[in-house]
């Protein structure tokens, strides 16, 4: 397997609003005391929210012909998967609600990767932008929000950009964008989750 496409593989858009929420609960204590006996819960729902029900409706869209492949490389059969993702994820948090009570910007978290999924699921259908740099641009977003609010955690916003980089230059060897849809996509996705966040 090339290097680029195992960057894009633990790199992808699909895992960002598990990791955003272990990094919250990791890095701020006071967050992960506010879950202390919900985390395995929150963790289970997340990851069937996020991760196996789109998958399965990918599946799904494939087998009835309406997205040609997995990493749907055409944009325009980007929308409906997209939307439905940002169907499940908005499930989950509903289903997390009462218990992402005690810690709000949680809440926010969500509802800005569900804007950010929804903001894509748009402009899909018009341009090709990197969901891919939606993602991680995303996290950053949202680890620049904690350093705002909580401080210490500039190391992990160096890091993040790093790998924001080395992701944008993955996605250039596979040729899978240009610049300026790499570009949009990072900055996209930080400031969607940035604003949400400092704004709740």
């Amino acid at each position: 397997m090339r290097l680029s496409k195992f960057i894009s593989i633990i790199l992808h858009p699909i895992f960002m609003p598990i990791l955003a929420f272990y990094l919250s609960l990791k890095q701020v204590p006071s967050i992960g005391l506010a879950f202390t006996n919900n985390q395995n819960y929150i963790y289970l729902v997340l990851f069937i929210s996020t991760v196996i029900l789109p998958l399965i409706s990918i599946f799904f869209l494939i087998k009835i012909g309406k997205v040609s492949s997995i990493e749907i490389s055409n944009h325009k059969e980007r929308s409906v998967p997209l939307f439905k993702t940002a169907l499940f994820m908005g499930i989950g948090y509903y289903i997390l609600e009462n218990t992402l009570v005690r810690a709000p910007i949680i809440k926010a978290e969500l509802i800005g990767a569900i804007s950010i999924i929804l903001t894509a699921s748009i402009i899909s259908k018009y341009w090709k932008i990197s969901l891919h740099l939606l993602g991680i641009g995303g996290v950053v977003g949202v680890l620049i929000a904690l350093e705002v609010i909580y401080g210490n955690l500039q190391h992990l916003i160096i890091i993040f950009t790093i790998l924001s980089v080395i992701l944008a230059m993955a996605r250039i060897k596979e040729k899978a964008h240009n610049y300026p849809q790499l570009y949009i996509g990072f900055f996209g996705g930080l400031s969607i989750e940035l604003l949400i966040l400092l704004i709740f």
